[in-house]
């Protein structure tokens, strides 16, 4: 009986760590080649953690954030935005654990409110979303839009008025 409850308890901490392991490795990802600082955990009460990429100039270059959404179960949102010369971009945004919503219908109708999220310029001081309303939006797709927007707004206000916990740790 014990070993049943060891490898039933093993196979839940291996699945929670596999869940966690795909955001760290979209994080990693959009962040690769830069030196990182990231926020506190949690960074609000909104937001589970924030992360700025500096480019060898020390410029914020890209910046990641993550929070749990409640949809049709609980899935991770992550947003990346890059600034650029011409202002901030709104690189992507992604749900690297989808697989959690088990139902295809309903997992394509969560995927399909990313669409729009992608490499969209915005302004973080205007009095819009960086996307506005999505058509034949759900309850979930408009709450969820909702989340996107407002993240990738604070990841890009943090980039520009650089916040004491970003700045880089001196070498």
């Amino acid at each position: 009986m014990l070993f049943k409850v060891c490898i039933i308890g093993f196979l839940l901490l291996s699945a929670f760590q596999s869940k966690a392991g795909q955001v760290q490795a979209v994080i990693d990802q959009a962040l690769a080649g830069l030196d990182v600082v990231a926020s506190h955990d949690p960074y609000s009460g909104t937001l589970k953690r924030m992360y700025i990429g500096w480019d060898e100039n020390g410029k914020a270059k890209v910046g990641v954030v993550y929070r749990e959404i409640e949809s049709f179960t609980t899935i991770t949102g992550v947003v990346i935005v890059h600034k650029t010369p011409q202002g901030f971009v709104l690189h992507e945004a992604l749900f690297p654990d989808i697989e959690k919503i088990e139902n295809d219908s309903d997992r394509k109708q969560i995927l399909s409110v990313l669409k729009p999220f992608k490499n969209i310029p915005f302004d973080p001081h205007a009095e819009k979303s960086a996307v506005d309303g999505l058509s034949e939006a759900t309850r979930h797709g408009i709450k969820t839009s909702g989340y996107l927007n407002y993240m990738a707004r604070r990841v890009a206000l943090e980039m520009e008025t650089l916040p004491a916990w970003t700045r880089q740790k001196k070498k």
